[in-house]
């Protein structure tokens, strides 16, 4: 064992933008000072960069999209080895691709598997995606999946020994309640990239369902099927009703306008944004995919249809709305399960003991 032990944690990740893989890392680099790590963020310039500056984080801004792999793994490995972390800590499939190339011989690497981008039509490349994955789990020390439907794709799809994967669930920062004892009306809230993962469009067709015809619905997020969601949208007669707001910067002030949230995905690994709603008492409706039904605990703290279901989705929200004794409930449950389960002091203590384990620490 060395004299000194390395206390340096890299937390390297190609995504700079407000979606869950982001504020998964800013979560994570935030908590780690107060266990003993001292964390540095790596990743490109954007939103990322900016709120790590404001809270006083370790903080490296680099290019990493749009570039060949051959130009950006030499300036990582230089950023790299300036910074002599201990753990490099990779966050998604580029940033653990980058890592093959970039990792110095003299950090433990630790791979936190998110999924993002997996959910693609492209056969060739989803196979990409796997032959990567499978790279990366041949070379990292460690793999964290960030719910159990992830350590499960790990495993069958992509050969991960079940020893190398640890299984860590997001964390949250609860927002607070935000919500009454009642619901306000009959507004619902969505909080996502725009892609076609996140079933934006079945929302828009939830909208236009029988059951759907007195809800709102406010977006939060940008992405590139907007204008296909705005033609959507004019097509079934609804954006009279749909409130397109970009990026949201004030979490709390978005959920304190929602009697409901939606997380109608397809694909969803974990589901944060599930954790940060009912964090602030709003009881959420989702698809019934990847972790969401674990977050959603159903029937006890929220409540879950079948993916690519608008009927299911616009029926069980307006049962939902039309029983404010059961609104109730899953007001007051959704925050306790998220501080029981979600909590990022929950989350920075495992992951910070899976350093521990592959610096050589023993926990």
């Amino acid at each position: 064992m060395p004299a000194v032990i390395p206390r340096g944690v890299t937390l390297l990740i190609a995504d700079s933008s407000r979606t869950g893989g982001p504020e998964h890392v800013l979560t994570l680099a935030g908590r780690l000072a107060a266990v003993g790590w001292e964390p540095t963020v790596v990743c490109p310039p954007g939103s990322l960069v900016e709120r790590c500056r404001e809270r006083r984080l370790a903080v490296e801004a680099l290019p990493m999209g749009g570039r060949a792999l051959a130009v950006v793994a030499p300036r990582l490995r230089r950023v790299v080895r300036r910074l002599r972390p201990g753990v490099l800590h990779t966050h998604g499939l580029r940033a653990g691709t980058l890592a093959l190339a970039a990792r110095p011989a003299t950090a433990a690497w630790v791979h936190t598997a998110h999924l993002d981008g997996w959910y693609v039509p492209s056969a060739p490349r989803r196979f990409l995606h796997r032959s990567l994955a499978r790279a990366v789990a041949r070379r990292a020390d460690r793999q964290i999946a960030v719910s159990a439907s992830v350590a499960a794709f790990l495993r069958r799809q992509v050969g991960v020994a079940g020893t190398r994967v640890v299984t860590i669930p997001n964390g949250v920062e609860p927002l607070g309640r935000c919500t009454g004892a009642v619901p306000a009306g009959r507004r619902v809230g969505l909080l996502a990239s725009l892609v076609p993962s996140k079933g934006v469009d079945v929302a828009l067709r939830a909208l236009a369902d029988a059951a759907g015809r007195d809800l709102s619905l406010t977006i939060g997020g940008s992405g590139p099927e907007l204008p296909r969601l705005l033609d959507l949208g004019a097509a079934l007669g609804v954006m009279d009703r749909v409130h397109l707001v970009g990026t949201v910067a004030d979490r709390v002030a978005f959920w304190s306008a929602c009697d409901v949230g939606w997380v109608p995905s397809r694909s969803e690994p974990f589901g944060l944004v599930a954790c940060e709603a009912m964090s602030a008492g709003v009881p959420v409706v989702g698809a019934a995919v990847g972790g969401l039904p674990w977050i959603l605990d159903p029937p006890r703290s929220g409540v879950s249809v079948a993916p690519d279901d608008p009927a299911g989705l616009a029926g069980a929200t307006a049962q939902l709305l039309d029983d404010p004794r059961r609104w109730g409930e899953l007001a007051a449950a959704g925050p306790a399960r998220v501080a029981a389960l979600f909590a990022a002091e929950r989350m920075t203590a495992a992951t910070a003991a899976v350093y521990a384990e592959v610096v050589g620490l023993g926990v």
